[in-house]
């Protein structure tokens, strides 16, 4: 069985990118994936990661990767849904090169929830979401606002999309920052990081075959905001994924 893990967050974009979907009442899609997502850490490795994935929507409920929830309202055009999410972000000591980070504490990964709205029509798509830490682990918020275009060429569908992601300074101070225990015990410099905005970009190419089946591109560039990216764990300015998969749809 395959361990959650940092790399999920691509398999969502791989199958489902920002939750764009036109489809009808209790559709069910499975499928697997390969994701590489390079890491902020220092010293901490890109890894490709094989991952299943599965995707369901109902007039009523949905799963989407790694987040599930009701749809409160939804008609032809526009939705708003209570939903959860399993977020994979999370920083193991063992898995960076760096001496310094290896004396500092294991951040872990956490459930979020909040709300979403999705707005579709021929001019493309809007999406954006609310979400806070619902198991005590940073206390923070996040947020997503992004749109997208999709293009139709014969078979292939090319997805471009823009957005920001927002962090609330609880969950910067979580994953980016440096206590003062941290520091006497690693000799970095302490690190009180404020709230970020993310502007990222995203491009998913899909190409349907055979009955049923679609082979799926993605990949994604965010630039990291100055708070996360002055943080003494953190040497990147940026931050890249690529995903390649493929889904059957009943």
């Amino acid at each position: 069985m395959i361990k959650p893990n940092k790399y999920l967050t691509s398999i969502t974009m791989v199958l489902s990118m920002v939750i764009i979907k036109n489809s009808a009442a209790d559709d069910l899609s499975i499928g697997a994936a390969v994701a590489i997502k390079n890491s902020p850490y220092k010293g901490v490795s890109s890894k490709a990661s094989p991952l299943p994935f599965v995707d369901y929507d109902s007039s009523y409920f949905f799963i989407h990767g790694l987040g599930a929830g009701v749809h409160i309202y939804k008609d032809d055009h526009n939705e708003f849904n209570l939903l959860g999410n399993y977020s994979p972000m999370e920083f193991k000591p063992g898995d960076s090169d760096d001496p310094q980070l290896k004396e500092l504490y294991k951040r872990k990964s956490t459930i979020m929830a909040g709300f979403s709205y999705i707005h579709h029509d021929v001019w493309g798509l809007i999406h954006a979401n609310i979400m806070r830490d619902t198991s005590g682990v940073t206390n923070g918020m996040t947020s997503d606002v992004g749109y997208s275009y999709r293009f139709e060429w014969d078979k292939f569908q090319l997805t471009p999309g823009v957005g920001v992601s927002w962090s609330s300074k609880k969950q910067n101070e979580y994953y980016y920052g440096i206590s003062q225990q941290e520091s006497r015990r690693s000799g970095l410099n302490t690190y009180d990081p404020n709230d970020s905005l993310s502007p990222y970009l995203q491009m998913t190419l899909d190409y349907p075959f055979l009955t049923n089946w679609k082979a799926s591109i993605n990949v994604r560039y965010s630039a990291l905001s100055s708070d996360v990216k002055n943080s003494p764990m953190v040497d990147k300015s940026d931050m890249s994924s690529l995903g390649i998969g493929v889904n059957y749809k009943f």
